[in-house]
C-alpha cells in the first residue's frame, strides 16, 4: 500500500468527475425483461429506474439514473443479478473507487479477529 501524504489525506474528491471515481454500469436486455420491478426495489442504492408506461405496451425497460455524465449509483453489487428472474440483466461495467479507495481498506498491521 502506498503511504498517503499530507495533501492526499485532506483531497477532497469531485465524485462528479468519472476519473475520480467510476461507478457501475448496467445492461438491461429489452427481450428478457419482463418489466417486473424487482430490480428496482431490490437495488440498495436506489440507482435503478423504471416509469410507468401509459400506452398499455410492456412498459419502459429499468435503467440506470445518471447524477452527471458518465456517474450513476449503481456500485455493481450484483443484487439486481441475483434478484433478476429472467437473467435480464448483465453488469458492463464495476465499481472502481480509484484513488480513495485507499483511505477505506485496512492498514497492513490490522489483523482479522480471530475465530473463537
Amino acid at each position: 500500500m502506498e503511504n498517503l501524504t499530507i495533501s492526499d489525506i485532506f483531497r477532497i474528491p469531485d465524485y462528479d468527475r468519472a476519473e475520480e471515481m467510476q461507478t457501475g454500469l448496467l445492461e438491461f436486455d429489452d427481450e428478457k425483461c419482463t418489466r417486473c420491478g424487482i430490480c428496482v426495489n431490490i437495488c440498495p442504492g436506489g440507482s435503478i429506474i423504471m416509469e410507468d408506461s401509459t400506452a398499455g405496451g410492456r412498459g419502459d425497460l429499468p435503467y440506470l439514473e445518471s447524477i452527471a455524465p458518465d456517474v450513476t449509483l449503481c456500485i455493481a453489487c450484483g443484487c439486481c443479478l441475483a434478484a433478476c428472474p429472467t437473467q435480464a440483466i448483465t453488469i458492463k461495467r464495476n465499481f472502481n473507487p480509484g484513488f480513495f479507495y485507499k483511505r477505506l481498506t485496512q492498514l497492513d498491521v490490522l489483523t482479522y479477529p480471530h475465530k473463537y
